[in-house]
């Protein structure tokens, strides 16, 4: 099973957001982060930044990545499958950056143009032409590699159990899920489980699934016309209650000012 934001249908898409706010996750496809205005929190595994306006970041296949708002910010994000990357595909799969921020003007010009390319052909209500986009890509990676400090991909132990139990829960957060059922399926002791949630994840076990089920809630209220009673339902809240709780908290609104607000 994959987790709701990997069953897309284009390869490529890109868009810009205000005050980014996802929690700590991990898929197959590449993606990249540029900030426009503001300022926003990025962890990219183990490492934390907080970028400016032109800062970027570099994610490959499998990195464990969140984002985090604490300031009012606008960025771009280009989320694509990574075989558009063409000869650079092995280097997608085999290693990691060691450097995945580049600062303000640390991007080549060229690739600053690249990027441009890439929003305007797969930009939200553009026609999408694959082959262009995967050649501006191929020319993207061609300039930035060599300033992300490639190193190959090893995971600790610790790392490892990170990636399962964020891989789990994105792909379970709509059933019942415990710190007892993590433990049970991923075996671990439970209570190194919720150390992980609060030295790693920074929020505990509780909160993180929220995150998950409200972004998936948000995003059936933008794209159907689904009554609440069945969003919240579909998003693996077992009560209205829970559900405008949740809401609430994190997007700063009730779920009926939200519906109004995107339709």
């Amino acid at each position: 099973m994959n987790a709701f934001f990997e069953n897309r249908e284009k390869r490529i898409q890109s868009f810009e957001a205000e005050n980014l706010e996802f929690p700590e996750h991990l898929h197959n496809d590449a993606e990249i982060l540029m900030v426009l205005d503001g300022q926003i929190t990025v962890r990219i595994m183990q490492e934390l930044r907080e970028l400016k306006k032109g800062d970027c970041a570099f994610i490959f296949p499998q990195q464990i990545h969140g984002y985090h708002t604490y300031v009012q910010n606008r960025s771009r994000l280009y989320i694509f499958d990574s075989s558009l990357a063409g000869m650079h595909l092995y280097a997608l799969r085999k290693y990691v950056p060691s450097r995945p921020f580049l600062s303000l003007g640390a991007l080549p010009a060229d690739a600053s143009l690249a990027l441009e390319r890439i929003y305007a052909l797969s930009g939200q209500g553009s026609p999408c032409d694959i082959s262009l986009c995967s050649a501006w890509i191929q020319v993207l990676f061609a300039l930035i590699l060599p300033f992300l400090g490639l190193s190959e991909k090893k995971l600790s132990e610790d790392m490892e159990l990170i990636c399962r139990l964020v891989r789990y829960i994105m792909e379970h957060f709509q059933e019942q899920l415990s710190l007892d059922i993590l433990a049970h399926e991923l075996h671990v002791n439970k209570y190194y489980l919720s150390s992980i949630f609060s030295g790693r994840l920074h929020m505990n076990f509780r909160q993180y699934l929220n995150r998950f089920r409200v972004e998936y809630a948000s995003r059936l209220m933008k794209e159907s016309h689904l009554p609440l009673t069945h969003i919240w339902a579909e998003a693996g809240f077992n009560s209205q209650r829970s559900f405008n709780r949740a809401f609430s908290d994190i997007m700063g609104m009730s779920p009926m000012e939200y519906r109004r607000s995107v339709i």
